[in-house]
């Protein structure tokens, strides 16, 4: 306990002067080296300066006690994605917010609240505490510098800077030995969840079966499911489509009897896609219908479904102009050019093929190859190769087939 840092406090609380404080009980400049921790005065001093000020020391090492129960269980429930127990450990733990600053509980604590904002993806209060963090790097122990830098991936990964995510992540492998065994498995998924989004997946999947070892052995059942999904997402990219559809029906049932909305939603858009590979589309277009009635509208993730319920509806002879209409009134902002592209890409198919092809070699394969979307302009390299193939452009042939060949550059 930074005893120096909490008499401080009530100093300050209390609008004493040092003077005032240390009259009768010690020097001021006694005071002075207690208030800045280099020195631990004797328990009578500490009790005689608290009493002044109207505080007990036994009182205050229980208070003491209390605030570490309480953000061990702040840490828990983020290590478990317990989020409803997560907000109502933080709304305690800010009742203290003050009080936590003069101890030595304080790295821990602004850590994982910078932890709780990614959660719930706060992106201001998130950069507002990125930036208090780093002020707060040089007093971290090893451990601490360790999840800073975990935090950081996660950070960057949220604001979809998936390089520097993955710089950050592959700096911490010297370090794993040294870290508390609590927090392996999420550094082994952040760690798949990577490498899939860079479409590595063989090493991906290593990571992803040591996460889903890691938080079954520890019976933690909601992260079990997150590293399950993405075991079953690296599988599906892999053409393991059996093992892949395996998982996803287990998930499709524990996600929802354990009321995860969330990972139930992902469960049903990826299983959806899996079955559009095995061109099952009667089975895909349910998943994605019932995905349409349930989801809030005002999400990138509704507009992503009109999108896959477009191409599904073409393929099962079902009306597809409703959810084009509905894709063109929400899809409105300068944010919206993915699903722009997509609406301008499904008109053009039902006027002219070679308009289609041209719109999907000038326009739609340089865009997702610039915003580095590996899987779309993998599909697309491969229609053009495809199309250059039967046209004999031999040149054009190779090139989109070899791009296609090598996973996207």
């Amino acid at each position: 306990m930074n005893i120096g840092s909490v008499i401080k406090y009530y100093r300050s609380k209390n609008n004493m002067t040092q003077s005032q404080l240390a009259d009768g009980i010690c020097s001021i400049s006694h005071l002075s080296k207690i208030e800045s921790n280099t020195y631990t005065p004797h328990e009578s001093t500490i009790e005689a300066l608290l009493l002044k000020m109207g505080v007990q020391w036994k009182k205050e090492i229980a208070k003491r006690s209390r605030l570490e129960r309480q953000l061990n269980d702040f840490v828990t429930c983020s290590l478990h994605y317990d989020l409803d127990e997560m907000k109502l450990q933080y709304e305690k733990l800010q009742l203290d917010n003050d009080y936590i600053q003069s101890t030595d509980l304080v790295n821990q604590y602004e850590l994982y609240k910078f932890r709780y904002y990614l959660y719930i993806k706060d992106q201001t209060r998130a950069d507002r505490q990125k930036a208090m963090l780093e002020r707060m790097k040089n007093s971290f122990t090893e451990a601490e510098a360790w999840m800073h830098q975990l935090f950081l991936s996660l950070y960057y990964t949220m604001a979809n800077k998936k390089e520097l995510a993955m710089e950050y992540v592959n700096s911490l492998d010297g370090g794993i030995q040294s870290i508390p065994q609590k927090f392996e498995g999420e550094f082994y998924y952040q760690k798949a969840r990577l490498l899939i989004m860079h479409e590595q997946y063989e090493l991906s999947a290593h990571f992803a079966e040591l996460s889903v070892q890691y938080f079954k052995l520890n019976y933690n059942y909601i992260r079990l499911l997150h590293a399950q999904l993405l075991l079953a997402i690296n599988y599906m990219r892999r053409n393991l489509l059996v093992q892949a559809a395996g998982i996803f029906e287990v998930l499709k049932r524990n996600t929802r009897l354990t009321d995860q909305q969330e990972l139930y939603h992902q469960t049903l858009y990826n299983f959806a896609e899996l079955l559009k590979t095995r061109h099952d589309h009667n089975q895909a277009f349910d998943l994605l219908t019932e995905l349409h009635d349930i989801l809030p509208k005002d999400t990138y993730f509704y507009k992503a479904v009109l999108v896959s319920l477009i191409e599904t509806a073409v393929e099962v002879g079902a009306d597809a102009w409703n959810y084009v209409r509905e894709l063109r009134e929400l899809a409105a902002g300068p944010e919206d050019e993915y699903f722009l592209l997509y609406l301008n890409y499904f008109e053009k198919r039902n006027f002219s093929q070679p308009d289609l092809l041209a719109y999907s070699e000038e326009k739609m394969f340089p865009f997702f190859r610039k915003h580095g979307y590996i899987r779309e302009s993998k599909k697309i390299a491969l229609e053009l190769a495809e199309h250059f193939k039967s046209a004999k452009q031999w040149e054009k042939a190779m090139y989109y087939q070899s791009y296609y060949d090598r996973n996207g550059g």
